[in-house]
């Protein structure tokens, strides 16, 4: 099947366009209240479970030699993680992405189109790994050696990443509209 020479843009992934959906001021506060709202019941849901650790005592039947498995340093570091690429994702300008190239096909090494795609595509990795780490965490620390009385704290972990990923692709639908908050900074 041949591509026909007229529609084809060599800068486009897909050959089919996407819809592009509109969002209105209240649609687009909605969704930022929205995604800041998971946000911070995400960050809820590992801090409650840190908190749990902190206070864990094995149970009273136990024999004297079993200490209670506590949140470590390991468990955090898919939070941070997601975090640093949550705020990556969210401070892009969105502009950016879709800038018209220069110079050739795919524009010169220094084209503020493909600078932002790398950023973009950086963000999302870390939002990736993080929730890719927390579930590698919840296996490896809670489920093979089977800590069933501590399951929790890997269940949230995962809840954590999961919803920091969601608030992240929330945030980025509500402000993929026209943009109400344009500066224009000059020297």
């Amino acid at each position: 099947m041949a591509i026909p020479r007229a529609q084809y843009d060599p800068r486009r992934v897909f050959r089919f366009s996407l819809p592009k959906f509109e969002v209105g001021p209240k649609t687009r506060s909605a969704g930022t209240y929205l995604s800041g709202g998971l946000f911070a019941l995400s960050f809820f849901l590992l801090l409650d479970a840190a908190t749990l650790s902190k206070h864990a005592k094995p149970p009273s039947d136990a024999p004297h030699d079993v200490v209670p498995v506590h949140m470590s340093f390991v468990d955090w570091i898919p939070a941070i993680c997601s975090t640093i690429g949550f705020l990556v994702v969210s401070i892009l300008d969105k502009s950016h992405l879709s800038a018209a190239f220069s110079g050739d096909a795919w524009g010169s090494s220094d084209s503020a189109a493909r600078r932002a795609r790398v950023v973009l595509f950086l963000g999302v990795a870390l939002l990736a790994g993080g929730l890719a780490g927390s579930l590698t965490v919840l296996i490896l620390k809670y489920i093979i050696p089977e800590y069933n009385g501590y399951l929790y704290y890997g269940i949230a972990n995962v809840g954590m990443n999961g919803g920091i990923m969601l608030s992240a692709m929330i945030l980025w639908a509500a402000q993929s509209g026209s943009d109400e908050y344009e500066y224009q900074l000059t020297v």
